[in-house]
């Protein structure tokens, strides 16, 4: 199984009828994680264009370092930027990354002050 799955599931520009939506990645790779699982567990994402522009958005689960769908797709299609959704507002890829690692060296029990 691979390290972690992309999807993208729009295209801002084009709207469903483009062909980058349901767009699987790692590219190359045919052993990844259901589409549906991605959709439900993984974080979302939008990757955007040199005018700040969303272009296409997504979901990525596994063991990722956040820049993938950009490497892999994103900026072959224009796009310069990804951002992630954390609490209903969009953060750039490296304070996505200070909250990931904030929450995993978070090791407090709320439940014992």
């Amino acid at each position: 199984m691979s390290r972690y799955t992309w999807i993208l599931t729009r295209d801002s520009f084009i709207g469903n009828s483009s062909d980058a939506v349901g767009k699987l990645g790692p590219p190359g790779v045919a052993d990844r994680e259901r589409f549906d699982t991605v959709i439900i567990h993984g974080e979302h994402f939008r990757m955007l264009n040199r005018k700040g522009e969303p272009r296409y958005s997504g979901y990525i689960i596994g063991e990722f370092g956040g820049a993938e769908p950009l490497d892999e797709y994103g900026a072959e299609n224009g796009c310069v930027h990804i951002e992630f959704e954390r609490d209903g507002q969009w953060m750039s890829l490296e304070s996505f990354k200070d909250s990931r690692t904030s929450c995993a060296l978070d090791t407090t029990d709320p439940g014992n002050d």
